[in-house]
């Protein structure tokens, strides 16, 4: 899509992550996309300070956007906040609206369960379009007293089977379904790949085998050990220099860093309750208010809270949306106006110089490369997602201090 002055057409991918930390299989997604889809140009959106887990990330953006450019990438963008803590369509729309935004991506490439691009795009296309049988097996679901997602999960797995499909829908299949409706519902011209995914499961923690998750990383970090004995566990799972790059970091964030900050707001907002915060609906609101006073840590209190149809995620993510300020009328306002972004540029390889001039070349939407050129934002949706961003950055570094704000620091260069 993208032509550079020689005349030459270039192959632009584009993988949404979050990187926290990266790792091995990170580093496979990003090989596999030179080797086996040929990429030119590899662009990143990456979620900023926080992820979709509802936690903080465990060391900063920058830090991350590093990591991102040693392993391979060319260039990192920043997810906005709002979009990065939200449920899968959002993360999902808001993701695709960038990459659709830089103007010359062809691809986005993601991992699936069976690495079957055909199957996703099947189950993304059900659920766009619904279909009278689609609907008919859902009512059947909800009608055998399925929440919604198991009767959503029940209908396609009977209408897959119809279709002699073998896809079912896990936990790792989800994102690539919303990447794909995403992709249908913007008539975008990017076209998805998949491969299939690597290693142990998203949520294990278990650190054996080629491939470890990033939460079984994260858990081990979270437990005082010296260097050596971290460098002698992780050495199979993150790529030297990047392990090297995470290990000389003085601290690592987590979501109980913020306790006495939540505590205070849920203390000082419960008298209006809480239901106009993001993902929050009137009984998790008062069931907020009813345990508060048994408020300790916010692991603590998520365990409290959680119940047979709210997920310890789900919980997590409603209590950093009211730390961060981020309401659900914002979200439906970014969805009614199909999920407006602006392209805050993190880091880039010098040798990718230009990719840059033609993302600015053919984008409508203004690089920001250095804050101080925040001003060339004249859209007001665009302008609250960036506000937005840089109050969650400053929350951040509350607890992992930066000598420099959001406006001062420069943008990472390899």
């Amino acid at each position: 899509m993208n032509h550079l002055n020689t005349g030459d057409t270039l192959k632009t991918i584009g993988i949404v992550c979050e990187l926290n930390p990266l790792h091995s299989g990170h580093k496979y997604l990003l090989d596999m996309a030179r080797k086996r889809f040929n990429a030119d140009y590899i662009i990143l959106v990456m979620s900023g300070d926080y992820t979709q887990r509802g936690v903080p990330s465990i060391v900063s953006k920058e830090v991350r956007t590093k990591m991102a450019l040693m392993a391979g990438a060319d260039a990192v963008f920043e997810l906005p906040v709002q979009y990065a803590t939200a449920s899968a369509e959002y993360f999902a729309s808001g993701a695709i609206s960038l990459l659709n935004s830089l103007g010359c991506v062809d691809h986005i490439l993601f991992g699936t369960e069976n690495g079957d691009i055909e199957e996703i795009q099947k189950i993304a296309s059900i659920l766009n379009d619904e279909p009278d049988e689609y609907k008919k097996e859902l009512q059947k679901g909800l009608k055998r007293g399925l929440n919604f997602a198991s009767a959503r999960d029940a209908a396609l797995k009977k209408l897959i089977t119809i279709g002699n499909s073998t896809t079912l829908i896990g936990s790792n299949n989800i994102l690539g379904i919303e990447y794909c409706r995403a992709l249908m519902e913007s008539k975008s011209s990017i076209t998805p790949l998949t491969i299939q995914r690597e290693g142990a499961d998203y949520n294990s923690d278990d650190l054996t085998g080629a491939y470890a998750s990033a939460s079984a990383i994260r858990k081990l970090l979270e437990t005082t050990y010296p260097d050596d004995t971290y460098r002698s566990i992780l050495k199979d799972y993150i790529p030297e220099d990047v392990l090297t790059l995470l290990l000389s970091q003085k601290a690592y964030n987590r979501l109980d860093n913020y306790s006495d900050y939540l505590h205070y707001k849920l203390l000082s907002e419960r008298s209006d309750g809480f239901t106009s915060y993001a993902d929050i609906h009137r009984d998790l609101s008062d069931k907020i208010i009813k345990f508060l006073p048994k408020y300790t840590t916010i692991s603590e209190f998520t365990d409290l809270l959680k119940s047979k149809d709210l997920t310890y995620t789900r919980i997590q993510r409603s209590l950093l949306h009211i730390l961060l300020g981020i309401k659900q009328d914002t979200l439906d306002s970014l969805k009614q106006e199909k999920y407006p972004v602006y392209l805050r540029l993190l880091g880039f390889r010098k040798k990718s110089s230009p990719l840059l001039a033609v993302i600015r070349e053919n984008s409508d939407t203004p690089v920001i490369s250095r804050m101080s050129d925040a001003f060339k934002i004249e859209d007001e949706q665009q302008k609250r997602l960036l506000d937005q961003d840089v109050l969650a950055s400053d929350i951040y570094h509350l607890i992992i201090p930066d000598s420099k704000n959001e406006y001062q620091k420069p943008v990472t260069i390899l």
